[in-house]
């Protein structure tokens, strides 16, 4: 296999592949259309392990109904993917990179450097930084973002080294509003935007880059980093069919900075692979959020705003509602899952982009979860991850649980549409029981191996 790096947004696709996993565009063309993030996030290279061969699962009692989990439980060989990790002390997405590429390149010489040192940055700055990174990365963010904050125009590229940025809007007859009208939206200054102009072939070029002229991509214009501005009194607003998750702008850039995530080392090391490499995998529970986080709090509450406290069994209805919305409402994204690297993401991500794998699912569920105050444990298994609550009032019918710290934890699986704790079997338990490694999110850079009950290590 050769690795091919993506001369467009960075990103090291696993094979030689005729267009980039990311971006979409070509890998080997010479032309330089606009596209996504220019500055990509550092892969780690992680040796592969192999996956023990499963035991074929029992016969499921015709009671109890069988689910199907996402298909990165039956990936095959490919146990441990690849990480994909973006810097800083708690690495963790595109975001993240970005505005830490923003910040960190020099601006008007050694004095300028110094200065924007001595001044942090403002409000309006970080709200920009932020929503300019989010709106470069819709893997991240999704596609709902663009739309609140720019209107009809949509983000085609940020130009980090350069400090550009590159956008593109319809026709005023299909917007129904003049260009002045929607750029005034976001631009400080008009005078300072550069608009591309038609190169005879029906493209719009600005420079080096260039996209074709079509109604809903009727003017491609750029301007400066600095002269792009966003109203900080926005609040964002993803609606989903139980409740409507919000994220004001501070909250926002609490998440990018890695505030409100529980953080910590990302490559736990589980050995050393038959070449005396270290074997390692991605330390999910550093992307939890902390409890009280206010966006997550404000969601939960409204998710379950109608389980009375001293309601019985509202404990389990709780856990069973946040559950729900995670294994039904949050879409199965099969690229995700079969990416020859771990993407992961924080649960406001998560939230924003409406989709993820077993990992992220499982980050949204725990996250979720902390606002309830329960307890829960991340439960490895070869290929996947999935979530563990205690029993409590939950029946143990399915068989799903395992034992640690003295009781018992069931499976609470988020992958599979309306899977019930204690109730509903999967297709694919026998690996699933499979226990490998457990952790509590909230014990930093703690997980322990299940066989040896020994705490991993760390590189």
């Amino acid at each position: 296999m050769s690795n091919t790096k993506c001369p467009h947004c960075g990103l090291v696709n696993w094979e030689t592949p005729e267009t980039c996993e990311r971006c979409g565009l070509p890998i080997n063309s010479g032309a330089t259309e606009a596209s996504v993030l220019e500055a990509g996030a550092p892969e780690a290279n992680v040796p592969e392990a192999s996956a023990p061969e499963a035991s074929a699962p029992r016969p499921a009692r015709p009671d109890l109904p069988l689910l199907t989990l996402g298909s990165d439980v039956t990936t095959g060989s490919r146990t441990w993917k690849l990480m994909l990790a973006a810097v800083f002390a708690v690495t963790l997405g595109g975001a993240g990179w970005a505005i830490y590429k923003l910040r960190a390149e020099p601006r008007g010489g050694m004095f300028g450097s110094m200065r924007k040192q001595l001044a942090p940055p403002t409000h309006d700055e970080r709200t920009r930084d932020a929503l300019l990174a989010y709106l470069a990365q819709p893997g991240f963010a999704g596609t709902k973002v663009g739309g609140q904050v720019l209107g009809h125009a949509k983000l085609e590229l940020l130009h980090v080294p350069a400090r550009e940025v590159y956008f593109s809007a319809p026709a005023p007859e299909l917007s129904g509003e003049t260009f002045e009208t929607m750029a005034a939206r976001f631009v400080v200054d008009q005078k300072r935007l550069v608009l591309g102009q038609d190169d005879g072939t029906g493209r719009l070029r600005l420079g080096d880059y260039s996209l074709r002229r079509s109604d809903d991509k009727h003017f491609f214009f750029k301007t400066p980093v600095d002269n792009v501005k966003f109203d900080t009194a926005t609040v964002l607003k993803f609606p989903y069919g139980p409740a409507t998750y919000t994220l004001d702008m501070r909250e926002m850039q609490d998440f990018v900075q890695n505030k409100s995530i529980f953080g910590g080392r990302m490559n736990a090391r589980t050995g050393e692979s038959r070449e005396g490499l270290p074997v390692v995998f991605a330390n999910h529970g550093a992307l939890v959020a902390r409890p009280d986080e206010p966006s997550l709090r404000r969601f939960v509450e409204e998710l379950t705003r109608d389980i009375p406290a001293d309601a019985e069994g509202a404990r389990e209805l709780r856990v069973q509602r946040v559950l729900d919305f995670v294994s039904r409402e949050i879409t199965y994204n099969q690229r995700e899952a079969t990416y020859s690297f771990e993407l992961l993401k924080r649960p406001n991500e998560v939230l924003m982009s409406g989709e993820s794998d077993c990992s992220n699912k499982a980050i949204l569920l725990g996250s979720l979860l902390e606002q309830l105050g329960e307890d829960y444990l991340f439960v490895y298994t070869p290929g996947h991850i999935t979530v563990a609550v205690p029993q409590g009032g939950f029946t143990a019918r399915n068989g799903l649980w395992l034992e640690w710290d003295g009781q018992a934890w069931l499976i609470a699986e988020g992958t599979a549409p309306g899977f019930r704790i204690g109730l509903d079997r999967l297709r694919d338990e026998a690996r699933l029981k499979q226990f490998q490694h457990v952790q509590r999110p909230r014990d930093r850079d703690v997980i322990y191996d299940v066989a040896t009950r020994r705490q991993l290590l760390f590189q």
